[in-house]
């Protein structure tokens, strides 16, 4: 019996203990087999399996063949957890890195500046389940690290990913047809009506997308950041046409070919020759020459044709003529050119694949046509021949007017090549062959290949066009391997350009013309620097710095020379001996010597210096025609002294159970900001932290020491050689133990030598008093750092976080508010002026009060009441503080009441909403809920230029990017972030404009963080300045971004200076939380000096003059001012970055978004439904966007060529930009009917040619004098006739001139005088 109950007690006893344990550290139970993981098991096998693995030299290192890899750059891992707590789980990703190791062999390590950290989910249902989301993979290996915590205990499981980032396609369509998209698939055949078209698809891995057509120039695609691409328009030529797409992501490229016919049915010739004596050229789209046989008369004609489906065989229906003769009967010509029969006619299906749609017919005349001749007699065959060869079949009827030359017995250059980088000696049959027109070579002097039609008897000449009184340059050169009809000719001395050629044999009457560009290419080329690197020596050692590259691309090279901070390398000593300044200091470069190897010394006395380094190449180059120029290289380069001790941080924290943990990775621990984060129950003043803590923490960061000591007075507390902890190895130990005085102290430590942590534990006071630190560091060189570091303890009823004095005692500020922060522990409530403070249980230990009291009068005294009310007792007691009303970078104002018109600054902002205007969320939150915020606070600002900082000092006496000033708030530090101020300071949108007013900065602050009650809930907020304790500009999550919920203006004023001729060009621009400077123009008054713009957004604003247009405008014989006024208001953008584009055609999508921009109508688009298929969301090219033309559709102002195709990048007609005016500025338009014909017709000599829906809104506009047609004079008329051109196109600055016209009508954005 004992026996049985035995283990029936101890079984039990292990089932309540299990019970007891919450969900979710319970582990699952698993045979006693090698499992891949512990903790954290994928549900993949292929990932799972990886944890076996190391980084270390093994036969279980990491490979290719043994880690799990993928195509994909972002990855879901699903699976089980066990043991940890699901509230804990996160993942790292790692990018990893080799190294070699000694013997043989690499490692596999972290790179320290790629990884990324992502949180892990808990599925709700079954709790055992765990899912970590689209984690961002680095190419290559990637270490996943799963961590959740077990109590106190850290668990993790490691697995490897290989992601190859090779780039492919998903999808490929093309647009411009009638027909609307169609698939390229692989392999099929697919015939488009149009001879503009663009490619719409998809890659994966890629950042660069080229489409060429029939092998010529490779187009650059628009990439969008999900793959989606857009080819430029692409040309094609009638009949077949041969694509190449090229995928790129910077080391891998694919390209795939497809094939699309062009059906013309004016010219349906996909491809013409025409057959003299025994000699066959081809005619289409080419004027050949005829030379092998005398005496022929008769010519044969072949080719191939592309015509619509008809259920009869060409052979049997078609019919051919020549020139208008007799008709001529053919034979149908299969692929291996043999004749054949109707069935070798090719059917090619419709869109469907099924439903035949054209043929691709081969044929031959098999009866010849006679050449043409003169009138004499006898008749001679005419050198300049013609062919108009026509084909009728079915309803099609075409003809083409084919031109050649018959000339017997000329030498005819029929091709000539560019032999890249060629030179006598080299295998001409391996030589690289480029069509010469069209080369871009790399040289002044280069070789050429020409190819003609019988063997030369003459020399080859060459000259310069338009003028032809420039010889080119031409040697001939001995190159084995050539055919009789061929010849290899130097080119030498070419001219820097782009230059037309004529190339003929001498005596002929034939010539080849080709377009060559020779760019010359100077540049200074350095092996082992670049511009910005930073180097690191020890100054206990001897240091040199070598520096090796060279002159590339020079001719002629003179005045080679270098300069190292200021000083001429000419007068550098060089030498081994002490004294010198390197052990080589010559430059040594000249027209036989282009490399360069200098090895200068790094000391205090130069030639480098410890520092910021500037050194200077430079050199002269000259061309063949005398052209100089000169060539520079400026380096900067930064050399760091290594021999010193650095302290980072030395702080006190509150004791608290909850401490972050360390870990050994001290740079790539992600929680670092927190172990150092200020804690709010010490305030740091006059030089020290004061606190009404009985116990602490002290923590520190530091790197570059051997030693570390820590006194406490004059005792020491702590020392790092009690467990060397600095040496070369990284060490972990978390927690160690030492003793001072009898008592016995944790502490946490991670790092080395180069860089550290350290964490004492719970320093406790025996009573209020001073404890008083100093930290000792030493380095290899017996350096020391030291930093001095006192903690009081006091006993006090509340203490003021915020505000802090800011000259002496006082409270001086220029701002009409102040922000109140108090600490006051057993308080019911505290009572600012008259409004109860907000208690923020979320902050410290949970006893702050926060409140904005807003109201201070400017240039007086205002004396504030502040009231700690205790069960039983209040606590009185005032600030006083003074508001200077000086306006200023740096001024601010809060609105004391919401309303719908402000006025600040001294009137140079006004900002007003319609009646009803209420704050609101932009991104309604998960819930599809829009939260409304009526009581919010507007606040004003004016930035500093230099980064945008509004409130450099704080209330809390931060000072903004600078550490360790001001009270310890309990809210991460205020840095500036490099990448904001990066964007802020960006010019890439303004380099062009100067500003003329201050830069004004207008928040409506921000709203709540989930929702009251929830975890991690935060309350909405007054406005802030844009780098607050809240947060920074543009990096709020989106459901706190706050937006009126109706438009407003805000009328901005600017410099009183600037005179009215220059008003068209002056504007606004705003900087939201796109981080990007957007130019939103605006209605300018040079009465009063203020720019009127609509206000949608929070964020900056500004007002700019233009300073800088194009040449193209500047030189344009009567659109500049037009031009220039749209380009500075934005409505407008350069299409190049050296000019605007003023003569190229504008587009359908460019003046939809031209009117969009020009009558300011807000956006209004949904980025899950487009009007147009062909217009994607997001998409943007140089001169429209998604966002406008979608806001033109919804608004009515355009419509689609077809059901659902807008065709953005389609040339836009005189008739298409008539509707959109006549639309958007809502004219009124007559009825289409016989009235408003005759009407036309009266008014325009074409009024025929317009389509009719296009008449009503033709009328509107010329009758509005927005556009009107060109005269025409009629001879023996005296007054002039008009003609409307409906289906013309329109240049940039055509439809800028119709734009200004239209805006005029409709806005105040330009001057009624602007011509």
């Amino acid at each position: 019996m004992q026996r049985v109950k035995k283990p029936l007690v101890w079984l039990m006893l292990l089932t309540m203990i299990v019970s007891l344990l919450p969900a979710g550290l319970t582990g699952i139970a698993t045979a006693a087999t090698s499992s891949a993981a512990t903790y954290f098991i994928p549900d993949s096998s292929g990932i799972r399996q990886t944890a076996l693995l190391t980084t270390e030299p093994g036969a279980q290192q990491i490979n290719r063949s043994n880690v799990y890899a993928t195509n994909n750059s972002a990855l879901t891992i699903g699976g089980t957890f066990s043991y940890v707590a699901k509230d804990t789980m996160k993942v790292k990703v790692e990018q990893l890195v080799s190294e070699p190791v000694v013997g043989g062999g690499v490692r596999w390590v972290p790179d320290g500046t790629h990884f990324t950290t992502s949180s892990v989910t808990a599925d709700p249902v079954n709790l055992q389940k765990f899912s970590a989301n689209n984690l961002g993979l680095f190419a290559g290996f990637n270490r996943i690290t799963f961590t959740g915590m077990q109590g106190s205990i850290e668990r993790s499981d490691i697995f490897y990913v290989l992601y190859d980032k090779v780039p492919y396609v998903d999808s490929l369509k093309i647009y411009g047809s009638s027909q609307g998209a169609i698939l390229l698939n692989e392999g099929t055949q697919v015939v488009v009506d149009s001879k503009t078209v663009t490619l719409q698809g998809v890659a994966q891995n890629t950042n660069k997308v080229t489409v060429s057509v029939n092998g010529g120039t490779a187009l650059v695609a628009t990439v969008l950041q999900d793959g989606t691409f857009f080819s430029p328009t692409l040309n094609l030529k009638s009949g077949q046409n041969d694509l190449k797409v090229s995928i790129q992501n910077g080391s891998d490229a694919v390209a795939i070919a497809r094939t699309v016919y062009f059906f013309d049915k004016t010219q349906p010739f996909t491809d013409l020759q025409a057959t003299v004596g025994t000699e066959t050229l081809p005619i289409l789209d080419t004027k050949p020459t005829f030379t092998k046989d005398t005496g022929v008369t008769t010519g044969i004609i072949s080719g191939q044709v592309l015509v619509p489906y008809v259920s009869d065989a060409f052979k049997d229906k078609a019919v051919i003529t020549v020139n208008g003769g007799t008709q001529l009967s053919f034979d149908i010509i299969k692929d291996d050119g043999n004749v054949g029969t109707a069935s070798d006619e090719k059917i090619i299906p419709g869109p469907d694949g099924i439903t035949p749609a054209y043929r691709l017919v081969k044929f031959r005349t098999n009866v010849p046509y006679n050449l043409q001749t003169d009138s004499g007699s006898p008749a001679q065959v005419l050198t300049e021949q013609k062919a108009t060869v026509a084909v009728t079949y079915g309803t099609l009827t075409a003809a083409y007017p084919a031109t050649f030359r018959y000339l017997p017995g000329d030498t005819v250059i029929t091709d000539m090549k560019y032999l890249e980088k060629f030179k006598v000696g080299d295998d001409i049959t391996k030589a690289t062959k480029l069509p010469l027109n069209g080369a871009n070579v790399d040289a002044q002097d280069f070789f050429i290949l020409v190819e003609s039609n019988t063997t030369p008897t003459q020399t080859l000449i060459a000259n310069y066009l338009p003028l032809g009184t420039k010889q080119v340059t031409l040697t001939k050169a001995t190159v084995a391997g050539l055919s009789a009809n061929q010849e290899v000719y130097q080119v030498t001395g070419f001219s820097n350009g782009q230059q037309k050629v004529r190339f003929q044999y001498n005596g002929s009457s034939s010539w080849y013309n080709a377009d060559i560009s020779y760019v010359s290419k100077n540049y200074i080329y350095i092996d082992n620097l670049t511009d910005g690197q930073t180097f690191e020596f020890d100054s206990r050692t001897t240091n040199k710095l070598p520096i090796s590259g060279k002159y590339i691309g020079f001719e002629n090279i003179s005045n080679a020379e270098y300069f190292v901070n200021g000083i001429a390398g000419t007068t550098l000593n060089s030498g081994a001996a002490t004294g010198t300044d390197g052990a080589d200091t010559l430059l040594g470069v000249n027209s036989t010597n282009v490399s360069f190897a200098l090895d200068l010394n790094i000391t205090a006395s130069g030639p480098l210096f410890y520092g910021d380094n500037k050194i200077v190449f430079s050199g002269t180059s000259m061309d063949g025609a005398g052209n100089k120029r000169v060539v520079t290289k400026e380096l900067h380069i930064y050399i760091i002294d290594k021999n010193i001790s650095k302290i980072d941080a030395f702080l006190p924290n509150a004791a608290l159970d909850t401490r972050t943990p360390f870990t050994k990775d001290v740079a790539g621990d992600n929680d670092i900001t927190n172990i150092f984060a200020p804690s709010p129950e010490f305030v740091f003043a006059d030089g020290k932290y004061t606190t009404t803590q009985q116990k602490y923490d002290l923590v520190l960061r530091g790197s570059g020491a051997t030693v570390l000591n820590l006194n406490l007075g004059t005792d020491l507390f702590f020392s790092s050689t009690t467990d060397s902890l600095l040496g070369d190895p990284k060490v972990l130990k978390a927690p160690g133990t030492f003793s001072y005085k009898g008592t016995t102290y944790t502490y946490d430590f991670s790092g080395n030598k180069d860089d550290f942590i350290l964490r004492i534990r719970n320093i406790a006071f025996d009573a209020p008093g001073s404890h008083v630190y100093n930290l000792e560091m030493i380095n290899a060189t017996g350096a020391r750092a030291n930093q001095r570091l006192e903690v009081v303890r006091e006993v006090s009823p509340y203490r003021i976080l915020a505000p802090q004095p800011t000259v002496g005692k006082q409270y001086i500020v220029n701002k009409n508010f102040i922000h109140f922060d108090i600490e006051a522990e057993g308080a019911t409530k505290v009572i600012i002026g008259k409004d109860e403070a907000t208690k923020r249980p979320d902050l410290g230990t949970g006893n702050r009060f926060l409140y904005d009291y807003v109201g201070l009068k400017p240039d007086k005294a205002t004396t504030i009441k502040i009231q700690i009310v205790r069960s039983g007792a209040t606590i009185n007691d005032t600030i006083t503080v003074y508001y200077t009303g000086t306006v200023a970078v740096d001024s601010q104002f809060m609105a004391e009441k919401v309303a719908t018109k402000y006025s600040v600054f001294n009137k140079s902002l006004d900002l007003s909403f319609p009646k009803g205007t209420v704050m609101k969320t932009a991104n309604p939150d998960g819930n599809s809920v829009t939260k409304f915020y009526p009581n919010t606070k507007l606040l004003f600002g004016i930035a500093d230029p230099k980064d945008g900082v509004v409130e450099r000092r704080n209330d809390y006496g931060n000072l903004l990017g600078i550490p360790n000033t001001g009270v310890v708030s309990g809210f991460p530090s205020v840095a500036l972030d490099d990448l904001l101020l990066l964007k802020f300071t960006s010019n890439a949108n303004t380099s062009n404009f100067s500003r003329v007013s201050d830069i004004f900065w207008v928040s409506g602050g921000v709203g709540e963080k989930g929702d009251l009650g929830t975890s991690g809930y935060k309350p909405a907020t007054n406005g802030l300045a844009p780098y607050s304790l809240e947060g920074q500009f543009t990096k709020f999550e989106a459901e706190r971004k706050i937006v009126p919920s109706s438009r407003g203006t805000m009328k901005i004023g600017f410099n009183k200076n600037i005179v009215d001729e220059v008003g068209s060009t002056i504007t606004a621009f705003r900087y939201t939380d796109q981080g990007v400077w957007e130019n939103i123009g605006g209605e300018v008054d040079m009465k009063s000096h203020t720019i009127s713009v609509p206000f949608d957004e929070f964020g900056y604003y500004t007002v700019m003059k233009l300073r800088l247009g194009y040449n193209d405008i500047t030189n344009h014989p009567w659109a500049r001012n037009y031009l220039n006024g749209l380009y500075a208001k934005g409505i407008m953008n350069n299409l190049r970055s050296d000019a605007f584009g003023a003569d190229d055609r504008t587009t359908r999508g460019e003046f939809a978004t031209l009117i969009v921009k020009g009558l300011n109508l807000p956006l209004n688009y949904d980025n899950n439904q487009q009007t147009f298929f062909d217009i994607k969301p997001t998409v943007k090219a140089p001169t429209w966007d998604f966002e406008h033309l979608e806001t033109a559709a919804r608004a009515g102002i355009v419509t689609g060529l077809s059901d659902g195709f807008f065709g953005p990048d389609q040339p836009l007609t005189r008739e298409q930009a008539a509707v959109m005016i006549a639309r958007a500025l809502k004219l009124k338009t007559a009825t289409n009917d016989d009235k408003l014909k005759a009407t036309l017709a009266k008014a325009f000599t074409d009024s025929g040619t317009m389509d009719g829906y296009s008449m009503p809104s033709i009328d509107a506009v010329n009758k509005a004098k927005i556009m009107s047609g060109s005269p025409q004079t009629v001879a023996g008329q005296k007054k002039p006739t008009y003609a409307f051109n409906p289906k013309g196109t329109l240049t940039r600055a055509e439809a800028g001139k119709i734009a200004v016209a239209l805006l005029l009508k409709s806005t105040k954005i330009f001057p009624k005088n602007l011509s």
